[in-house]
């Protein structure tokens, strides 16, 4: 009772009003307490988020000057300016990862002699060193940035080192590092294939052709040569990669992929042999369609009229029967691609009203399907 009272003669309560309406005032008074206390927490925020902008923003500034001033001034390289510099601007983390920041972005807009300039002050600067640092780091978000920041700023020789993380846990970091090694080595750019153990994700496929496609000099494996591998993502990135590049040599292997125990890695062969137009790959295609999932029979489909001609037609005719619905549709538009016979015989299916496969007919021929 005496702790309530001295709570309430703190809040300027008269004691003797009844409980309720203290309860209502005590209340009232929490909120505004409350309310005051964020307040000044917005205020506070706001003031360090504009000096946090302001210093960003003077940082940049400087960066850029002295990066403009040091690659384009002939007078401009010296190793004291150079030391003057790193001392009174390059402290602390902060400085010293927006001038990187800075010097990624004018470095991605450069080649030749200009790049090798900024190339050398990462190196003066010790952001070479800094960048490094982070490869040691125990969190995979760090490490993948200092592989990234090598890359961006084209240090070739720690591609060893950005290699050790191909096998990472971390599926974001074990991309950064495919991805990473690919760009700095020219000449066996998918060499760390040959110690790749884990999955190829589909993110990661893309990411390495995407990066394939856009690095200069890169001189591109046969990639039948990892066809061998236990792991079936890098089976089927193998196979995309040979029908992107159109390596008809690699014909032999790929019609061996249709014995694959992997059904993913199976359809995916038999989309690179109808891409590459393997006409040898018929015969296997036919004698395995029986045992083989809708889903690679109806590419199977779609592939043999690409590879073969009228031959394979009474094939097809025997699978109009069928009693999934699915693959009567393909085998009947695999008889329309095959030639003029075929558009022939579906003809003469979809003119007879009595046929009770002219609806299928009139499907295979309906050319806007």
């Amino acid at each position: 009772m005496l702790h309530q009272e001295s709570y309430t003669s703190f809040l300027l309560i008269p004691p003797a009003l009844p409980p309720l309406v203290k309860l209502i005032l005590t209340l009232s008074a929490a909120f505004m307490v409350v309310a005051i206390l964020l307040f000044l927490f917005i205020v506070l925020s706001r003031v360090r988020d504009g000096f946090n902008y302001n210093r960003r923003q003077l940082m940049q500034k400087k960066s850029q000057q002295f990066i403009t001033s040091m690659i384009f001034e002939e007078e401009g390289w010296n190793v004291a300016r150079l030391e003057n510099f790193r001392e009174k601007y390059l402290t602390n983390d902060f400085q010293k990862q927006l001038f990187l920041e800075n010097l990624i972005i004018l470095r991605k807009n450069i080649i030749g002699e200009l790049a090798d300039k900024l190339n050398q002050l990462y190196k003066d600067l010790g952001l070479h060193i800094y960048s490094k640092q982070k490869l040691y780091s125990g969190s995979w978000d760090v490490i993948a940035k200092g592989i990234g920041e090598l890359t961006e700023m084209g240090m070739k020789q720690d591609s060893v080192l950005i290699r050790t993380f191909i096998n990472h846990p971390n599926q974001i970091l074990r991309s950064e590092a495919q991805v990473s090694y690919l760009k700095l080595q020219n000449e066996e750019p998918f060499s760390f294939l040959d110690e790749l153990e884990e999955p190829l994700l589909e993110w990661s496929q893309m990411q390495l052709g995407r990066a394939a496609q856009k690095t200069q000099f890169l001189k591109l494996p046969h990639f039948e040569k990892w066809l061998h591998k236990k792991e079936p993502s890098i089976v089927i990135f193998c196979i995309r990669m040979i029908s992107f590049y159109n390596q008809h040599g690699s014909a032999p292997k790929l019609i061996k992929m249709l014995d694959h125990p992997n059904e993913k890695v199976r359809l995916e062969a038999v989309i690179a042999i109808c891409h590459l137009e393997i006409y040898d790959a018929t015969e296997k295609m036919l004698q395995i369609f029986d045992r083989e999932p809708l889903k690679v029979q109806l590419e199977i489909l779609k592939t043999l009229p690409n590879i073969s001609g009228e031959e394979n037609i009474p094939f097809y005719e025997q699978l109009l029967h069928h009693h999934d619905k699915s693959l009567q549709l393909a085998a009947a538009k695999a008889i329309v691609r095959s030639g003029h016979r075929g558009e022939e015989i579906m003809a003469t299916i979809q003119n007879n009203d009595q046929h009770t496969l002219q609806p299928v007919a009139a499907y295979a021929l309906d050319k806007r399907i």
